[in-house]
């Protein structure tokens, strides 16, 4: 089992939903909203798979966060 996780918007930190589930059924699970309230910052945060990715599991590239580069 692994835990579903999401990124913080306002710490940015990846968070777990509490909820732990298997590779397989998570690629199943259906693209609604869900909503949690955050261990990083208190607030509520609507999620779904899409922005969602497993523990222990490779993120998409999309949820990765990638540095900014400056112009010269």
């Amino acid at each position: 089992m692994s835990s579903v996780m999401i990124r913080c918007p306002n710490t940015g930190r990846a968070v777990s939903t509490a909820i732990e589930t298997e590779p397989a059924v998570f690629r199943k699970l259906p693209k609604i909203a869900s909503r949690m309230r955050c261990p990083a910052c208190g607030e509520e945060h609507d999620w779904s798979v899409t922005s969602a990715w497993l523990s222990g599991e490779p993120r998409p590239l999309a949820l990765v966060p990638q540095p900014k580069i400056e112009a010269a």
